[in-house]
């Protein structure tokens, strides 16, 4: 059995352009200063023009038998490590805290399986300034959407609240082996402030969200109410108070996230 063979369980497609990923060096705007951490190295492919441009780089690979092409890498690059572990299961904070020292940006092409666990879990780390990630384009595309749009979604949100997202790159999926059944995105996220200070109850705020959104097809009255003891007709006249705009027919697909930081705001008044 060839064990560097790409593991399906693992989401393993490695990006073989030369092009993409010099631009993803370019794009994502990495300098000798920057420590960057790297998710699912794979062969090394990205990380070896990473750990040229990059002050420090630390690689979290869960597959232990790429050793053989990232191992090599570590030896003739002191500041390059690699830390064969699942980056889900690693106290990022505590790590980078510890063995880093300094804020750090992520770049990385990331499995798709696991696309948002991941994005989320950077977004809770203060430690972890923005990320440039490739990801899959249906993805990307919901990430970036705008209310009223077919991609707009609770991930919109919950992504755009804490963070700018914008495209960087199209990437087609002949450039991976093996080839995917979808196209990527190259992203990038930089973290803001914009509206968290405006949010009197966060986990109130993602409730609603994600409430809102349980049935795109249903009206905002038929996904909230399993969250009121009343009626639909008292949930109305709760909505028409925190905003006159809202009417039976309204969809979650039309409020923007200062709508719903208002709802959440006032939702308990």
């Amino acid at each position: 059995m060839d064990t560097n063979r790409p593991k399906k369980k693992f989401g393993q497609n490695f990006l073989q352009s030369d092009v993409i990923l010099k631009k993803i060096i370019h794009d994502s705007n990495v300098t000798v200063d920057d420590h960057i951490i790297e998710i699912g190295p794979g062969r090394g492919a990205l990380t070896k023009y990473l750990v040229k441009a990059a002050k420090t780089l630390t690689a979290f690979e869960i597959d232990t038998t790429l050793s053989s092409y990232l191992n090599p890498l570590e030896l003739l690059n002191p500041n390059f490590k690699v830390v064969y572990q699942d980056i889900l299961e690693v106290d990022l904070d505590a790590y980078i805290g510890k063995e880093i020292g300094s804020q750090v940006k992520v770049i990385a092409n990331i499995p798709y399986y696991i696309t948002s666990p991941i994005i989320f879990k950077l977004l809770e780390s203060p430690l972890v300034s923005e990320a440039t990630l490739l990801i899959q384009k249906e993805v990307a595309d919901r990430l970036v959407a705008n209310e009223k749009s077919g991609d707009y979604g609770s991930l919109s949100i919950m992504i755009n609240y804490q963070a700018e997202v914008k495209k960087l790159i199209q990437v087609k999926r002949t450039a991976f082996y093996p080839v995917p059944n979808v196209d990527s995105t190259v992203i990038q996220i930089i973290k803001h402030r914009k509206y968290q200070d405006q949010i009197q109850d966060e986990s109130l705020f993602k409730t609603l969200v994600k409430a809102a959104f349980t049935q795109k097809r249903k009206t905002l009255i038929n996904n909230l109410i399993g969250l009121t003891e009343g009626s639909k007709e008292a949930l109305l006249a709760k909505l028409k108070s925190i905003d006159p705009k809202y009417d039976a027919f309204t969809r979650a697909e039309s409020l923007s996230i200062e709508d719903f930081i208002l709802l959440s705001n006032r939702w308990s008044s």
